[in-house]
């Protein structure tokens, strides 16, 4: 029998894949209080000292110090190898989340990497070309099972810059290896980017304004799965929860 399906009965509002990356200071833990107001419960992976941002939301989180290290519930300590396993219980699959989040991948990669050089030098090895190859295929084989996840996805990640080959400031996500480093953004349906800009009022007061890259601009390499053009390549957003419901409902970008 040959029986084919049809683009038209992808399900468009199905949860959404997203990475945000940017600078420190920008908002990125902060977008966890518009997921659970925009979607319902959830729950943060967190190797991020930093929640203070969403502290008075009841929102639960796992946060882990090790990649594969020390990892007990019981004591309050948690490896990100473990919590993966957590994910795979039926407590955790019966628990009603609707979306998850990894604050951020720029400590996964770094405990990631601490591991491997913890194995390579009890083996009496530095780290080499076998040890990048390895953390190639598990910090990416990491973030595809945790991407297909039936859930929405929020991973955010500090950037870097690097000059191109024409002294262009180009913006990167900032982790371990550059093969890593260039390959994540593929792994995700939308890559947004954030960017603050800070300007004076006519008092002479500082104000900040917080822009959401969606496109190829400027150096910052962010992207939509967005085929009717809703989005702009800047976006003057700082929730990026908006944006993802603006391409779910079909909403068309405005001209202002």
């Amino acid at each position: 029998m040959f029986k084919t399906m049809s683009t038209k009965d992808i399900q468009k509002d199905g949860p959404a894949k997203v990475l945000l990356y940017a600078h420190h200071g920008w908002g990125k833990t902060y977008q966890c209080r518009y997921f659970q107001k925009r979607y319902g419960k959830g729950i943060i992976i967190s190797g991020e000292a930093g929640l203070k941002s969403v502290e008075d939301v009841d929102i639960d989180y796992l946060p882990f110090s090790s990649w594969n290290g020390k990892h007990d519930p019981e004591e309050g300590v948690f490896s990100f190898r473990g919590i993966v396993s957590m994910l795979q219980s039926d407590e955790f699959k019966k628990a009603g989340y609707k979306w998850i989040a990894i604050d951020s991948l720029t400590e996964m990669s770094e405990r990631l990497v601490e591991q491997l050089e913890g194995e390579w030098k009890e083996k009496g090895k530095t780290a080499d070309f076998q040890m990048w190859g390895e953390y190639n295929r598990l910090m990416l084989g990491s973030l595809k099972w945790i991407r297909d996840l039936p859930y929405h996805v929020y991973v955010s990640a500090l950037a870097k810059e690097e000059k191109d080959a024409n002294d262009v400031t180009q913006y990167w996500v900032l982790v371990k290896g550059q093969a890593v480093s260039k390959h994540v953004p593929a792994l995700f349906d939308h890559v947004f980017c954030g960017v603050r800009t800070t300007e004076k009022t006519e008092g002479g007061r500082p104000k900040v304004k917080r822009y959401v890259v969606t496109d190829e601009v400027s150096g910052w390499h962010g992207k939509a799965r967005d085929p009717l053009n809703r989005l702009k390549p800047y976006e003057e957003v700082d929730d990026i929860t908006e944006l993802l419901e603006r391409m779910a409902n079909g909403k068309e970008q405005s001209d202002e």
